[in-house]
């Protein structure tokens, strides 16, 4: 009887089938200890809808803050986000905004602003809306991301 090759000897042994992974149960999420997505989306609102949310927001910030704009451009920190701010602000008067939310997540929570503004140089008025999606964490707001419509 002929020996078979070790080629041969290897192509007609199976493989056993793989073992199917075990699905991981899913975890609980938590911002941490302090306030709740959900009160500080709800003053946040309630403040900017009186005009009195500047004053507040700063206290809310983590002082690692993150404020992303919809162009990429990041500030990082209380002050550089202050900074970004007071620029628009110089550009920019505000006729009138709203904000519509908080809408409530496990980590944090986004607001619908609408907003009616003039360009100071140009006299150009617009109509904008934008959605800020803020990162909580142990009742602060660590991150903050602006969209905005697409057309």
């Amino acid at each position: 009887m002929a020996k078979k090759s070790s080629k041969a000897a290897k192509k007609s042994v199976k493989k056993a089938p793989a073992k199917k992974k075990a699905i991981k149960k899913p975890a609980k999420v938590s911002t941490g200890k302090g306030a709740s997505p959900a009160e500080i989306g709800g003053k946040l609102v309630s403040l900017f809808n009186q005009g009195k949310a500047d004053e507040w927001i700063k206290s809310a910030w983590d002082k690692k803050v993150r404020s992303i704009e919809g162009d990429g451009m990041q500030h990082v920190g209380p002050k550089a986000v202050l900074e970004k701010w007071a620029w628009w602000m110089s550009k920019t008067e505000v006729l009138g905004c709203t904000a519509e939310g908080p809408y409530v997540g496990a980590t944090g929570f986004a607001v619908k602003y609408a907003l009616h503004c003039k360009d100071r140089a140009s006299g150009k008025e617009t109509r904008e809306t934008e959605v800020g999606v803020y990162t909580i964490k142990n009742g602060k707001i660590v991150q903050e991301e602006f969209m905005y419509a697409h057309s």
